[in-house]
């Protein structure tokens, strides 16, 4: 009996800790946050690189904001899980790109 709870143990540890990653949106990539160019880009390039984004809000001066976000977490046995979040807010007024900013979080191999 012992010989089999010194099997299962580890066993029931591995599967859990070895879950599936959870991934959320779509990975911002450096390369196409380089093609956003205040005063020059428009919101339809915008969309046309990034796609449809998550939120969209009217902040002050008739500036519109577009937030696009990634989140991923990574499960690890006896460590700490892996978590990467990517959060890139674009700002235009009158079609066109004012401004954006990009925050990136965690751990990344890329």
């Amino acid at each position: 009996m012992k010989f089999w709870m010194l099997l299962l143990i580890p066993a029931i540890a591995f599967s859990i800790g070895c879950g599936k990653p959870i991934i959320m949106g779509t990975p911002i990539d450096k390369a196409k946050v380089e093609q956003l160019v205040p005063g020059t880009t428009s919101e339809a390039k915008v969309k046309e690189i990034f796609g449809q984004p998550e939120k969209t809000e009217m902040v002050s001066g008739g500036v519109t904001k577009y937030t696009y976000s990634y989140y991923e977490e990574q499960p690890r046995i006896f460590r700490k899980n892996v978590q990467i979040k990517h959060v890139l807010d674009v700002y235009t007024q009158k079609g066109v790109v004012q401004k954006y900013d990009l925050k990136r979080e965690g751990v990344e191999d890329k």
